[in-house]
């Protein structure tokens, strides 16, 4: 059902009308305002037939998705970096000899110095890795036969993240090692703004591992300059250093870890939607912006212009540009039917014009308007 259509069915609607009271400059304006009216063109639609590849995409509201699933499920302990300070428990197992209890410091190589037992790597390693690998080294070197081992860290480290672009608050926090998840660093930072777009890189930054001179070469893991690296680690060795996160999908699935380290940067990925115009017949029109996690109908976007400026305004052309596609198409609703709950308070989409146009009917109201106006202005000047 295109323009066409509607200009005839504007041109019945008139001829059924009584104007005999109606001057005939008023009669003739109205049938130069139909003939001005635009002729039958393709890709135009009712919005009960618009086909689906032309609907607009609701949006997805982010304040409403588990973000606690990004915290993700993980009974990991923490993991040894260099630079930490470990206390370390070695109980021989013998009745002469007392358990020895030293505090030790992870060197930049990985390891740590261990009284009597000497060096061993250990950077990398979960506190219980830790324990298994210096009671290998006490056996391995003959120093203790079957030793009892407990390590635990003496100074817990905070790591300091980076949370740019669409969230409230950008800054730099401090975050608990083992409590630094992505749905913490949102958090600390006010959450998302309306411009998110639900997109996140995260970009691994670690200064330990940046000093340690590792290379692309070593993203598989394994171990590099005695130090075993943890799946984190290797993680964030990938070409571009960037791993990409859709929180729509992450939230939507349980148990998604994203644990994040010293170091680490996350941007939340604005994104800039073209405006709404809302032109012709409304009392202020204008580009109103959209939100890419609020939907607009048509008549939120007339409310935003202020409402009709015409009475009896009813038909709307919303002209949409289609990606890939040259030509646009052009929806035909009527403000009453969608007033009505019917199908005709048609989803907006970004970059969408809406126009309230002249009918014979708008026209016949604002030539009414204007010939009384004047009409009472003489009258008025005669006195």
């Amino acid at each position: 059902m295109g323009d066409c259509w509607m200009t005839r069915h504007m041109m019945h609607s008139l001829a059924g009308r009584r104007l005999r009271n109606v001057p005939f400059a008023i009669i003739a304006t109205v049938m130069i305002a139909a003939g001005g009216l635009p002729g039958c063109a393709s890709r135009v639609y009712r919005p009960s037939q618009l086909p689906v590849e032309y609907a607009a995409s609701p949006a997805i509201e982010l304040d409403t998705l588990n973000l606690a699933n990004l915290a993700g499920e993980s009974d990991k302990q923490d993991v040894i970096c260099w630079g930490d300070l470990l206390v370390i428990e070695v109980d021989a197992g013998l009745p002469s000899l007392e358990p020895r209890v030293s505090t030790v410091r992870v060197a930049k190589d990985g390891t740590a110095k261990i009284p009597l037992i000497g060096r061993v790597a250990l950077a990398g390693l979960e506190v219980e890795h830790a324990e298994l690998a210096v009671v290998e080294a006490a056996r391995s070197r003959n120093v203790y036969p079957n030793p009892f081992v407990s390590v635990r860290l003496a100074n817990p480290r905070k790591n300091n993240v980076t949370i740019v672009g669409a969230v409230s608050k950008p800054g730099v926090y401090e975050l608990p090692r083992g409590s630094s998840s992505l749905m913490a660093a949102l958090v600390k930072a006010g959450g998302l703004v309306d411009k998110a777009s639900g997109e996140v890189e995260l970009r691994h930054t670690d200064p330990r591992l940046a000093s340690l001179g590792l290379a692309d070469s070593d993203k598989m893991g394994g171990e590099k300059n005695g130090i075993l690296l943890t799946s984190h680690e290797t993680e964030s060795l990938s070409p571009d250093g960037v791993t990409r996160i859709n929180l729509i999908d992450a939230a939507s699935h349980g148990g998604v870890d994203h644990e994040l380290q010293d170091g680490d940067v996350v941007n939340v990925i604005p994104r800039e939607l073209p405006p709404i115009y809302v032109l012709g017949l409304v009392t202020k029109p204008g580009a109103f912006d959209m939100s890419s996690n609020r939907d607009v109908f048509l008549l939120d976007a007339l409310a935003l212009a202020g409402g009709s400026a015409n009475p009896v305004a009813d038909r709307v052309t919303i002209r949409r540009r289609v990606p890939g596609e040259s030509s646009p198409v052009t929806i035909v609703a009527s403000i009453r039917k969608a007033m009505d709950g019917e199908s005709d308070n048609v989803l907006l989409a970004p970059g969408d014009t809406v126009m309230v146009r002249q009918t014979p009917e708008t026209v016949v109201v604002d030539v009414i308007k204007t010939f009384v106006r004047v009409s009472v202005g003489s009258s008025i000047a005669m006195f």
